[in-house]
């Protein structure tokens, strides 16, 4: 009977220390992000980007934001403004192009305190001959819900090409 009493004890043993494994596993998850684009903004031109290459924003007071992204003036535009006491922006800048891509989010979300933001960039074949020399910065806006986040990336088309560390405000 020993030999049953002390397996038993083996199992219970090897239960609980199963299910601390299975809570810690939980803990380092990834937590999907429910998020919504903005639109109705414009890059500022004075907008501090990286030349030929993503430049990424993160904004978690309206001061920073209303810096860097300013409205769009023009009737019918509309403005779809951040509640910033309970989310944070993103922005992606693109380099400018005379082209613009076609641009979406495939996947936001945070792991261990990392905000990835996942999207897909296409070149736009709608335009036939002679598109008009205009050039213009393509750009991703969203709101996300306030996170704590101690670095966010962005991955286009499956590569990281962007990683932006929070500053420490001692």
């Amino acid at each position: 009977m020993s030999f049953f009493a002390s397996s038993k004890h083996r199992s219970r043993k090897f239960l609980f220390f199963t299910g601390l494994l299975g809570v810690s596993f939980l803990t380092l998850a990834q937590v999907t992000l429910k998020f919504r684009m903005l639109s109705g903004y414009s890059l500022s031109s004075d907008a501090p980007v990286t030349k030929g290459k993503p430049t990424l924003f993160v904004f978690e007071t309206p001061d920073r934001f209303e810096e860097i992204f300013k409205p769009v003036d023009g009737a019918g535009i509309r403005v779809d403004k951040p509640n910033f006491s309970h989310e944070m922006v993103v922005g992606i800048a693109l380099p400018p192009t005379n082209k613009p891509p076609k641009l979406s989010i495939s996947r936001v979300f945070v792991q261990d305190s990392v905000l990835t933001v996942r999207y897909i960039k296409m070149a736009d074949t709608s335009l036939t001959k002679n598109p008009l020399p205009v050039t213009s910065q393509p750009t991703l806006l969203l709101a996300i819900p306030a996170q704590t986040v101690l670095s966010t990336r962005i991955i286009e088309n499956g590569r990281v090409v962007a990683t932006l560390r929070k500053k420490d405000t001692d």
